[in-house]
């Protein structure tokens, strides 16, 4: 059977397009929702006017989806959530978590089912989350999961690392200085003989 979509169904086409589907899908679940509208001879003309209109109101739709995917990369997302004292998550993130994060940053609703999350998500940390909003709009997202009360653990400094600091650290001695103490260690120079030097004193 014939159909003309009146919005982008997965799998099966996008709005305006006319495409033809198994009767009992169209006529039991696609049609009676509003999701199509069947595409008769008799109706030809109407559907060929109603095409045109939801080809533009795609066209905008698609726009303000690209603007709701840059707006939305364009923010810092973050979902905190309960863990051990080691960052192990007591659960997994869900898409409708991630959904809450983008509401929270942004402002903007987005549908949890366009969103897919990898369930392998069991600590904190950055992640990723891809949100197909349209057949041509597709949004990498980042977020960060955070922890309830964990604290990471700074990493302990390797024996180079100290060496280096410490050494960075000692002051070196000032050239003058160095030059002084080598003049107390040789002690203090002789005084020159004089001329009367060890004659007595009616001699001179």
């Amino acid at each position: 059977m014939k159909i003309l979509l009146t919005q982008d169904i997965e799998r099966v086409g996008r709005m305006g397009e006319v495409v033809e589907v198994a009767g009992g899908y169209a006529r039991n679940y696609l049609i009676p929702r509003g999701m199509a509208v069947g595409v008769t001879r008799g109706r030809m003309k109407e559907i060929d006017e109603q095409r045109k209109v939801l080809e533009v109101k795609a066209a905008r739709e698609r726009e303000r989806l690209m603007g709701l995917a840059e707006k939305v990369q364009g923010h810092k997302l973050e979902i905190t959530t309960r863990c051990s004292a080691t960052g192990k998550l007591f659960g997994s993130i869900t898409n409708r978590q991630v959904a809450q994060a983008v509401l929270d940053a942004t402002g903007e609703e987005i549908d949890r089912h366009k969103i897919h999350v990898d369930d392998r998500i069991r600590a904190v940390g950055t992640y990723h989350a891809t949100v197909k909003l349209h057949p041509d709009v597709e949004v990498d997202l980042e977020f960060e999961v955070v922890g309830e009360g964990f604290v990471p653990e700074e990493p302990e400094p390797d024996e180079s690392e100290i060496a280096a600091e410490q050494a960075a650290a000692a002051p070196e001695a000032p050239e003058a200085e160095t030059a002084e103490g080598e003049a107390e260690a040789e002690g203090p120079p002789e005084a020159p003989e004089s001329a009367g030097a060890g004659l007595e004193p009616d001699q001179v």
